[in-house]
């Protein structure tokens, strides 16, 4: 019996029981899917800059200023 406990016990403090096929797989489909994101980004032409007015990362070049994508405003070149 306290060999069986023991057994038991080692199974449920394995910490590579942690990281199983499933969190494996969905590790490599969130990495998979926050690339597709970023390259999708880049061919909108977004630089990864926050606006100042609306806080979101859409600035995209405009010249050799930044205009936001979504509220419009710049970066302060006109």
């Amino acid at each position: 019996r306290e060999l069986v406990e023991d057994i038991v016990y080692e199974e449920a403090t394995d910490p590579t029981g942690l990281f199983t096929d499933d969190a494996a797989k969905e590790a490599a489909e969130a990495k998979a899917l926050a690339a597709t994101r970023r390259q999708q980004s880049l061919m909108q032409g977004y630089t990864g800059n926050e606006c100042s007015e609306c806080h979101n990362f859409t600035m995209v070049r405009n010249g050799t200023c930044e205009k936001c994508d979504t509220c419009g405003s710049t970066s302060g070149c006109s």
